[in-house]
């Protein structure tokens, strides 16, 4: 069976080190401010709607049936539930004599060898069907819960939420299977498949599943619409580890949004997912990798609750790896060009904001903002960069197309100080480097082209008289400008 059934997902997020940084908040001192496409974010992942889960405890011994609809909260036997059916709305004139759902339902332990070994597994198999048309549109959500005995207590809810405006399913089937490992030293898998009958096209619907033996977990898929589809979630908790694999059976385009709690609680969402994928992401501290074994022209986006980022990968690549420390450090490993690698603090309006796209191969960033700091990038050619960044009184904000292999710039923005700044006399395209402290200190680059090896220019006094050594060449429009106590001096 488990070979049969198509793969699924779940994920974890990296946190930017955010030792010193800034934001991307232009300098008003004249002619032409570049823009660096800083809403992508926005136009990147939809908004989608919350789902108001209910708190139901379903600790009761035996099976129960628990519905929510339009408020009215009902736990119903689930002999009941099979043989005579729910009135989810109190309304003895709705449905089918008064009941207006029916549910039947099926639990089952068996054994089956992978691998070469037996391993234990529990199905549940839950068939919901609407008697009527009365409740067709309400908010409504249903769950079977209970507890199976297999050497130990197996706990469990699965069930599914219908939004409020949205067609409740005229059939829902939901089948899932819980691989539990109970005499192997492995984190449970889960598959999930779900099957919705509507009478008008496709409509929004989620999924829940809650299992608990010696750990708990919880899993809640939202799709948008939802398609027959099936998930598979293999949460290797203890190495920060997890395999997600996806197979749904119709070609209209999906949106899933999946959201996982256990040790850790981590949401993630995909646009525009293919009708079958797989993939794994990897993660630590400072740590994150992405893997799979083809490229996707998907969206993903992954977040962490109680951090402040999140991270957003268009174009999933076969492989990612980033790598960060918290003194300005970060490494990235891309093996696909249309791959665009995006850390933001907010989808809407960020001010902390970092991405990287056009690049294959693997680049260096380091970066340590301040009155006194440096910006460094070693990697590929033709690398494009975006950072926006705040922290305080403190302002960054870069755009560039890196023909280098090597950028370098450093500076001391004190009295006596200096701006220093090399790329390896290899061009950069569309460079814009926009920096500033409390409005009283600052560096502002911008040119169509630059290039520079080992160009520096120093001042001594409060009423500076700058001295420039080094080569440093510009092609097209050139702003190169000094901040000093809050008044700006040009350099070109």
């Amino acid at each position: 069976m488990l070979k049969k059934i198509c793969v699924a997902l779940i994920a974890f997020l990296m946190l930017l080190p955010v030792g010193g940084i800034g934001i991307f908040k232009a300098n008003s001192i004249g002619e032409k401010e570049r823009e660096a496409k800083v809403n992508e974010i926005e136009k990147s992942i939809v908004k989608l709607p919350e789902i108001k889960w209910s708190d139901w405890e379903y600790s009761q011994i035996g099976l129960h049936i628990h519905t929510d609809y339009n408020g009215i909260e009902k736990d119903t036997p689930i002999l009941q539930s099979i043989f005579e059916g729910i009135d989810v709305d109190n309304n003895p004139s709705t449905g089918q004599n008064g009941n207006d759902i029916k549910v039947f339902v099926m639990v089952f332990p068996y054994a089956e060898k992978v691998n070469g070994n037996w391993v234990f597994l529990i199905s549940f198999i839950v068939n919901v069907i609407r008697l009527g048309e009365e409740i067709k549109n309400g908010e409504f959500e249903i769950s079977l819960g209970g507890s199976v005995f297999f050497n130990v207590q197996h706990k469990f809810r699965i069930g599914y939420y219908s939004p409020n405006n949205e067609e409740i399913p005229r059939e829902v089937r939901e089948s899932i299977t819980i691989v539990p490992y109970i005499f192997y030293e492995k984190d449970p898998e889960f598959y999930i498949y779900v099957e919705p009958i509507f009478d008008e096209g496709n409509q929004n619907l989620s999924v829940i599943l809650e299992y608990s033996n010696l750990g708990s977990h919880k899993l809640m898929i939202d799709y948008y619409p939802a398609v027959k589809t099936m998930v598979k979630v293999s949460p290797n908790v203890g190495i920060n580890k997890f395999n997600i694999a996806i197979e749904r059976f119709a070609s209209i385009e999906q949106t899933i949004r999946m959201r996982y709690e256990g040790n850790m609680a981590i949401n993630l969402t995909m646009e525009d997912i293919p009708q079958a994928m797989n993939f794994s992401l990897n993660f630590s501290e400072n740590y994150f990798e992405y893997e799979a074994s083809d490229e996707f022209n998907t969206t993903l986006m992954i977040e962490v609750f109680g951090l402040d980022y999140f991270m957003l990968i268009k174009y999933l690549p076969r492989h990612l790896k980033a790598q960060f420390e918290e003194e300005g450090y970060l490494y990235i490993y891309v093996n696909q060009r249309k791959t665009k690698f995006i850390i933001s603090n907010d989808l809407e309006n960020p001010t902390t904001y970092f991405s990287i796209t056009n690049l294959t191969g693997e680049a260096i960033i380091q970066w340590g903002i301040g009155k006194e700091g440096y910006f460094k990038i070693d990697g590929l050619k033709g690398m494009k960069m975006e950072t926006k960044l705040q922290i305080g009184s403190i302002y960054l904000k870069t755009y560039s197309i890196v023909n280098a292999e090597h950028l370098d710039i450093n500076w001391n923005l004190s009295i006596p100080g200096n701006v220093f700044v090399d790329t390896n006399m290899e061009w950069l395209s569309f460079y814009s480097f926009n920096f500033s402290i409390d409005d009283a200190f600052g560096i502002l680059i911008e040119a169509n082209s630059l290039k520079a090896e080992d160009f520096m220019t120093e001042w001594e006094t409060e009423f500076p008289f700058f001295n420039k050594s080094g080569e440093i060449q510009f092609i097209g429009n050139i702003t190169f400008a000094i901040m000093l106590n809050g008044t700006w001096y040009y350099i070109f």
